[in-house]
């Protein structure tokens, strides 16, 4: 049973897909989703005449501690579809604004961060669309089931997944006595904080300076004037994303129900706000990692499965879009055995 499949088409299983296919292994990503990139998300919002704007509401930028990553970040500039953004981000508290020139680079794409994923996608065989509800050992590889009753088969199974969603697919495979059985475990007790998000399209720009601020604040720990990162001519736009402690105690709540006092909360930091163009909310439930797995992913090469994500510890620098990247960079390596 030939070739690579890959469940999860964020920046970890990308970044992996992509080693293994300049390696020479044919290489089959499905996702959820209807796009690429994972939480490396960018929403679009056409107005009513005709603008465009593109919102980061998920990860905020991403940054280049290790070589690799230096080299992707660079090259994306000189390519065009990438750029640095801000050397840092002040902080905001009881009124007042302090710091934030830190002298390290934070990259941001003109289009959207999902530019990222995008440009890592290039030239792999992904279906998006496709749910995966459960796993199964075969003769000679693996098969996978959908939601909608598709089956998928490789000799090779990846997992790039939420370990809150990665737990229920391992827990119903027979792993005792593998490389894989005390990692499963591991993975169930991975933790996650939540976080509600929200974007708004503003009719004129704030009276401000800062591309974004850091936020000591009951409902807000960030805001971001997204038109900063992007071309001459964006509508002035905000990103907001709640506290993990603000998102658990409403994560049950509507988008039509936080998005009112997430804008309120807004206002209280930045002043009155102009009046929206459009504005959104969008809860995500495995946001950021608050109780990690050590090491940069697992690979079992004798039952010929593994796993990688944001989630894992690759650096000491905690998670983030860089963190993504190794996982999936070293995971390659490790199907590879180079």
């Amino acid at each position: 049973m030939p070739g690579v499949l890959m469940v999860g088409a964020g920046l970890g299983g990308l970044a992996a897909a992509r080693d293994l296919g300049a390696a020479g292994q044919h290489v089959t990503l499905l996702d959820k989703a209807r796009g690429v990139s994972g939480r490396a998300a960018t929403r679009r919002v056409t107005l009513p005449d005709g603008r465009e704007a593109r919102l980061d509401h998920g990860a905020r930028f991403f940054t280049a501690r290790h070589d690799r990553t230096r080299a992707l970040a660079e090259a994306g500039i000189r390519e065009g579809w990438n750029a640095e953004w801000t050397r840092g981000v002040p902080r905001w508290q009881a009124g007042q604004i302090s710091g934030g020139g830190d002298g390290h680079p934070r990259y941001a794409p003109p289009q959207g961060l999902s530019t990222l994923g995008r440009t890592l996608a290039r030239g792999l065989e992904v279906t998006t669309g496709v749910t995966v509800t459960s796993l199964e050992r075969r003769p000679g590889g693996w098969r996978v089931h959908t939601r909608d009753g598709a089956t998928w088969e490789a000799g090779t199974l990846l997992l790039n997944l939420p370990a809150p969603q990665l737990a229920p697919l391992l827990a119903d495979l027979d792993l005792h006595g593998s490389d894989s059985e005390g990692t499963a475990e591991r993975v169930a007790a991975v933790e996650y904080a939540p976080c509600w998000a929200a974007g708004v399209v503003l009719e004129r720009d704030l009276e401000a300076s800062w591309p974004a601020l850091r936020a000591d604040h009951p409902v807000l720990e960030w805001l971001a004037r997204e038109h900063t990162k992007r071309p001459a001519g964006h509508p002035p736009a905000l990103t907001l994303h709640a506290t993990p402690e603000w998102s658990r105690a409403n994560l049950e709540r509507t988008p039509d129900e936080v998005l009112p006092e997430l804008l309120r909360a807004a206002a209280e930091v930045t002043g009155d706000l102009p009046p929206a163009l459009h504005a959104f909310a969008h809860r995500w439930r495995y946001a950021i990692p608050t109780r990690p797995a050590p090491g940069p992913c697992h690979w079992d090469p004798e039952l010929r499965l593994g796993w990688c994500g944001d989630w894992f510890t690759p650096d000491e620098h905690g998670p983030r879009v860089e963190t993504a990247l190794l996982s999936g960079w070293t995971f390659a390596r490790r199907v590879t055995g180079t």
